[in-house]
């Protein structure tokens, strides 16, 4: 339905040969649509704005200027049409979000993701994840498996949303929000979890370390990666390499799974890796 809307909303704009240019990208998240345009079509973003506007039926369309930055990861964004609001309520999985795409990082296209990870939890399990964010991964765990999540994030402003999405999803006591980098946070937190969550490819490997510290014994960590490769299990392959090298002054592996989460450029990918270890 998306590429078909944005082919209808380019029509007539830019010659039928260059249709196949149309969708770089679109991501719906609430009521706003962000997207990815050609260089060459900037001159008529608005246009194109207004038309997604009318077609997808959303309330604000943005285009991404620039990728997540590092630190807070928040992506540049335009305004092209509609209301001029970041905010937006998103849902998945039976729970519900408030969400601020100026000021936080977020990814629709984690959702199916987000949905394996919370069928591996068992009931009960103490849970860490390191790069919560707005506290989606810890509220869809904590909701459908009855989890007790511990959701770290650096970000205030995910931080004051985290608290919001915990009070609005009846998660009280649940899920605890914790505003702190990861490695401070390791040492309030140490030896207190079945479970490490790592969701953030940039910093996972430098973590590592404080994960492994965090589990109470043999238990699991899932370490998200981007890697390069000439296919998807040449990119697998390296990730585990890679991973599984820093692990070893840390822990004892004694499972690995892991799959590509998805393509996030030429020969480039998001890999996750599920790990069973035991510390040292």
């Amino acid at each position: 339905m998306r590429r078909s809307a944005v082919l209808e909303a380019v029509e007539g704009l830019v010659g039928s040969e260059e249709l196949h240019k149309a969708l770089k990208g679109v991501d719906i998240i609430g009521r706003i649509a962000v997207i990815k345009i050609p260089r060459e079509w900037e001159g008529i973003r608005h246009e194109i704005g207004e038309r997604i506007l009318a077609k997808i039926g959303v309330d604000s369309v943005y285009m991404q200027t620039a990728p997540s930055r590092q630190g807070d990861r928040v992506r540049g964004l335009e305004w092209l049409a509609g209301k001029r609001s970041t905010e937006t309520i998103y849902s998945e999985h039976g729970c519900k979000f408030l969400v601020d795409i100026g000021k936080v990082y977020f990814s629709p296209r984690l959702s199916n993701e987000r949905r394996r990870v919370a069928d591996l939890v068992v009931n009960g399990e103490t849970v860490v994840n390191m790069f919560a964010g707005v506290g989606t991964f810890s509220i869809i765990i904590a909701k459908s498996k009855g989890a007790r999540v511990f959701s770290i994030d650096n970000n205030p402003k995910a931080f004051e949303l985290m608290i919001e999405n915990v009070a609005m999803n009846r998660l009280n006591g649940r899920v605890i929000p914790i505003l702190a980098d990861a490695k401070e946070a390791a040492s309030e937190l140490d030896r207190s979890a079945d479970r490490v969550l790592m969701p953030l490819p940039e910093l996972a490997e430098a973590y590592l370390g404080e994960a492994v510290r965090m589990l109470s014994g043999k238990g699991w960590i899932h370490v998200y990666t981007h890697e390069m490769g000439g296919s998807k299990a040449e990119a697998m392959e390296r990730a585990k390499t890679k991973i599984l090298k820093s692990a070893e002054m840390f822990c004892e592996t004694t499972r690995c799974e892991g799959k590509v989460v998805r393509s996030i450029g030429r020969r480039s990918y998001q890999v996750v890796l599920d790990m069973q270890v035991i510390p040292h």
